[in-house]
C-alpha cells in the first residue's frame, strides 16, 4: 500500500512540474550603436564612412560627410588607390594624420611593405650634403620648431595654449582665430573645429572663386583677450538683417577702432566681387564705426543710416569696376542722386545743413584704389580725387 501511494505521490508531482511554466531570464546583449543620420547607398559606401558612422554624435548628412574627408585627408595611401581601415580618436570630429609605417623610405626609394612594390622613386640632389634622405619619423626631430618662443608665456603647454583639455596641436603650426572672406562677401570660420578661437586676434583671408584660402596677406585684428568679439567676427555672424533687396542677408561689424574699421573696409572691398559700405557716427564723445555688405554688386543697404541719420558723420561704399561716383542717370541718378536723397533726409529729420560727407572707395582686384568726395547739394555735382589709395578716417569728418 505504501509502495502504491508513494508511486502516485511521484506521478502527480511530475505532472504539476511540468504544468509550471518556468520564467527563465534571457541574457540581453547590448545593441549596437546606429547612428540616425540618414544617408544614400551611395554615401554610406564612401571610404571611411563606416568609421564615421560609429561616433555617438547625431550626425546630418552633412556632418558625416565633412568627418569623412577629415578621416581621408589623414589617409597617407589614397595617392596608390589604397584605403585601409584607420583608427580615429575622434571618428572624424577633427583632423588627425597617421603613420605611414606601410610606406617606408630606403635611401631614394619609396616601397610599400605590404604590397613589396616600389611606390615613388625620389629625386635628391647628392651634390648638397644637407639633402639627406633621411627617414620621415626620424627627419621630423633634425630642426627645431620655427615657432618654438612664440608663445612663452604660455608655457608649459604653449602649443595647445595652456589648456591641454580643449585644444589640440596637430600640425605644431600658430594658432590664430581665423576666418575667410568669400567672393560675394560672405566671411566664415576657416575651419570651425581649428581652436584658434583661443587667440587674441583674428585673421580675415582672401579666398578665390572656388573659395579656397590664396596667399593674399590677411588682415589682423587684435582683442583684448580670446573670448573678446571683434569686427571680423561680427561680419561672420548671422543678425537675422534681410531684405528683399537683398535676398542674401546684411552682414556688418562695429569697432571704435579707426585703424580696424579702414583695414577691414578696404580688404573686404579689394577681395570680394560686392559692393561694401562704411558708415561713422558721432556716439558721446567718440565715433563709432559700422562695416556692411548686402552681398551685391551695384548697392549697400541705407539701414544703418537711416537708424541714426542726426549722429551720421560720413559714409564710404565701394566701386569694383568704376573709378569714381556713379553718373546722373537712370532712376536713382548714380550716386549723386542717392546722396542728395540722403541730405534731404537729413534735413527734414534734424533740420540742419551740416550734411554728412560722400566718400567713394574705387578697389579693383588689381591695380590702385582710390579715394573720391563727391556731393548733390547744389544745382552743379560736386566731386574731388583725393588722391590716395589708402583710407584714414581720423582724418574724414563732415
Amino acid at each position: 500500500m505504501k509502495r502504491i501511494v508513494l508511486t502516485g505521490f511521484v506521478l502527480l508531482t511530475g505532472i504539476i512540474q511540468a504544468q509550471v511554466k518556468k520564467t527563465q531570464l534571457k541574457p540581453t546583449s547590448e545593441k549596437k550603436w546606429i547612428n540616425p543620420v540618414k544617408l544614400t547607398k551611395e554615401e554610406r559606401n564612401r571610404p571611411y564612412m563606416d568609421e564615421v558612422l560609429k561616433t555617438r554624435d547625431t550626425l546630418t548628412p552633412e556632418e558625416a560627410e565633412r568627418r569623412r574627408k577629415n578621416i581621408a585627408v589623414g589617409n597617407p595611401f589614397k595617392k596608390y588607390g589604397y584605403y585601409p581601415k584607420i583608427a580615429t580618436l575622434s571618428k572624424g570630429k577633427y583632423l588627425e594624420f597617421h603613420d605611414m609605417d606601410t610606406v617606408v623610405n630606403i635611401g631614394s626609394v619609396k616601397y610599400n611593405r605590404k604590397t613589396k612594390e616600389i611606390t615613388e622613386f625620389r629625386e635628391i640632389d647628392l651634390s648638397d650634403p644637407d639633402a639627406q634622405p633621411y627617414l620621415d619619423t626620424a627627419g621630423r626631430w633634425f630642426s627645431p620648431d620655427p615657432l618654438s618662443e612664440e608663445y612663452s608665456s604660455w608655457s608649459p603647454y604653449n602649443m595647445v595654449l595652456n589648456n591641454p583639455i580643449s585644444n589640440i596641436d596637430p600640425d605644431g603650426r600658430q594658432v590664430f582665430t581665423d576666418f575667410k572672406l568669400l567672393q560675394d562677401g560672405t566671411v566664415t570660420r576657416v575651419d570651425p573645429n581649428d581652436g584658434s578661437e583661443k587667440r587674441n586676434d583674428d585673421r580675415l583671408f582672401a579666398t578665390d572663386k572656388k573659395g579656397n584660402v590664396t596667399n593674399t596677406a590677411p588682415v589682423v585684428v587684435d582683442k583684448a583677450k580670446p573670448t573678446d568679439g571683434s569686427i571680423i567676427s561680427s561680419l561672420a555672424t548671422d543678425y537675422g538683417l534681410a531684405e528683399p533687396r537683398y535676398p542674401k542677408g546684411i552682414n556688418f561689424g562695429r569697432t571704435t577702432n579707426p585703424t580696424d574699421a579702414a583695414n577691414v573696409f578696404m580688404f573686404a572691398a579689394k577681395n570680394s566681387d560686392v559692393e561694401w559700405g562704411l558708415e561713422a557716427f558721432q556716439v558721446g564723445k567718440g565715433v563709432s564705426y559700422t562695416v556692411f555688405t548686402g552681398h551685391d554688386d551695384d548697392s549697400t543697404p541705407p539701414n544703418f543710416f537711416n537708424q541714426s541719420p542726426s549722429k551720421s558723420l560720413f559714409n564710404i561704399h565701394s566701386h569694383k569696376d568704376v573709378n569714381g561716383p556713379s553718373p546722373i542717370n537712370g532712376q536713382t541718378n548714380g550716386d549723386y542722386g542717392i546722396s542728395r536723397g540722403g541730405d534731404n533726409y537729413y534735413n527734414r529729420t534734424t533740420g540742419k545743413t551740416d550734411y554728412p560727407s560722400h566718400y567713394l572707395y574705387y578697389a579693383p582686384s588689381k591695380g590702385k584704389s582710390n579715394l573720391w568726395m563727391y556731393h548733390w547739394r547744389n544745382k552743379d555735382i560736386y566731386k574731388k580725387d583725393l588722391g590716395t589709395s589708402t583710407i584714414n578716417l581720423k582724418n574724414l569728418g563732415k
